[in-house]
């Protein structure tokens, strides 16, 4: 029986750091629905090693909701990367089969709904001429973009992720899901902003802002030289950066901050109450061994809880 991922990859490789092939623990997330006829990849998992993956992917368009996860892929042939983050879709589209290889962090927790579809579910669609069109002068073969994922989105990947009913009704469910996120992103990809995704270049720049203050929560980001990476004064940037995320730029600092020392403590083996952080003595009763490393956490959820605003210098 042929391999699920001949669907989409003419060759495939995906190993572990100690380079051994863990392709199978991905391949069992993974099923292909005959309507719309997309594989569609379920991925919910902290990964316990960094990965890496390469192969030659076929034609087709391929999009990932990520609800969490960082990593990223890469075109062989030149300079052409995707890379993806939390709350985020990721699109790719190949006119031709081309060599990609890719990596994900040890640590990271992969909470992300992936569908690919091949050209010829594409021309079955009538979306052929819509394909066509994401090319042009600059970019003949390969087309990538990302787009901001809208609250609606995210709740048909988190229902595709942790499907709610199992059977037939359930796959029906699964399927419409899956046609409804290729429908969103192809419109949002020809400017239509009322399917509640956005492509605009400075959304772009905004969700990249909101990668860099994640990718180091320790630095004193300030509102000037967010601004300065977004490429707009601090009072655009504030107002635009609010209206993208629904907080402002260090209220995000904060929370980001908060919800890094909380999923800290949590692998250590304790919860975190939103309004208790946990004290040095209680702390002290768990294990000699594992209490400084836990206080160092606690520490961090303290100076999340009361670290001042950002400043705008």
């Amino acid at each position: 029986m042929p391999h699920i991922y001949e669907q989409i990859f003419e060759t495939f490789r995906v190993v572990g750091s100690d380079d051994s092939s863990i392709v199978d623990r991905f391949a069992d997330q993974a099923q292909w629905l005959d309507s719309p006829g997309c594989l569609f990849q379920r991925n919910n998992v902290v990964l316990t090693s960094q990965i890496r993956t390469e192969g030659v992917i076929k034609a087709g368009l391929f999009i990932s909701v990520v609800l969490k996860g960082t990593g990223g892929t890469r075109s062989r042939e030149g300079a052409t990367q995707v890379r993806y983050s939390d709350d985020s879709i990721a699109v790719m589209a190949l006119r031709q089969p081309t060599l990609w290889d890719g990596d994900a962090p040890r640590g990271a927790h992969m909470q992300a709904a992936g569908i690919a579809f091949p050209v010829s579910s594409l021309e079955r669609l009538g979306l052929r001429d819509e394909f066509i069109k994401l090319f042009g002068p600059q970019n003949p073969n390969v087309f990538v973009a990302q787009l901001q994922a809208s609250p609606r989105v995210k709740a048909i990947a988190m229902e595709m992720i942790s499907p709610v009913a199992e059977g037939r009704a359930a796959e029906l469910l699964l399927s419409a899901h899956a046609t409804e996120i290729l429908a969103r992103a192809m419109l949002a990809l020809q400017g239509n902003e009322k399917v509640g995704l956005v492509s605009d270049q400075k959304r772009l720049r905004l969700q990249a802002v909101g990668d860099l203050i994640k990718s180091d929560l320790r630095y004193p980001w300030t509102i000037a030289e967010l601004a300065r990476h977004a490429g707009l004064g601090r009072r655009m940037f504030s107002a635009q950066f609010h209206r993208m995320y629904g907080v402002s730029a260090s209220d995000y600092l904060r929370k980001s901050r908060l919800a890094a020392a909380r999923e800290a403590l949590l692998y250590q083996g304790l919860s975190v109450p939103r309004r208790h952080t946990p004290s040095a003595t209680s702390i002290r009763r768990i294990s000699p061994r594992r209490s400084a490393g836990i206080l160092g956490m606690c520490r961090a959820v303290a100076i999340a809880t009361n670290h001042p605003d950002m400043s705008e210098g």
